[in-house]
């Protein structure tokens, strides 16, 4: 990209940020979607799994906008987590509720997912780059 590394670095933030967003979304809806048809046991499992992934979200999600470099490294590492965890559920029709998501769900998620390693490396990159430019 031209122009000057803090141009990059905000529109590479923005994009990050997006995406991340949309993920959290994502991640969100196939909770609720869960939750709503499973057994309360099953329901307690799938909370208990998704937590975390939420939580890192949502803290990640406030240090992007404080422009941490970090915290778009720690995106790009929710997003390959969130893409494997796909992968493998999906390998395993039977960890699915109903039996497994149909595939336009599934490649949905997996471009959200490869969309937020992507621009949270974008990020961190022209963050970086900003910082030397600066330094």
């Amino acid at each position: 990209m031209s122009g000057r590394p803090d141009d990059e670095a905000r529109t590479a933030q923005r994009a990050a940020t997006v995406s991340l967003v949309l993920f959290l979304l994502a991640v969100l809806a196939a909770l609720a979607v869960t939750v709503s048809s499973v057994s309360p046991s099953v329901a307690l499992l799938a909370a208990t799994a998704v937590t975390p992934i939420v939580v890192l979200a949502v803290i990640f999600l406030f240090y992007e906008r404080r422009s941490r470099a970090w915290s778009f490294a720690g995106s790009g590492i929710l997003g390959v987590v969130g893409v494997v965890l796909r992968l493998v559920v999906n390998g395993q029709p039977q960890l699915e509720v109903g039996g497994g998501l149909p595939v336009w769900v599934t490649v949905i998620y997996l471009a959200l997912g490869l969309s937020l390693v992507l621009s949270s490396v974008w990020a961190w990159v022209a963050l970086r780059r900003a910082a030397d430019h600066h330094a």
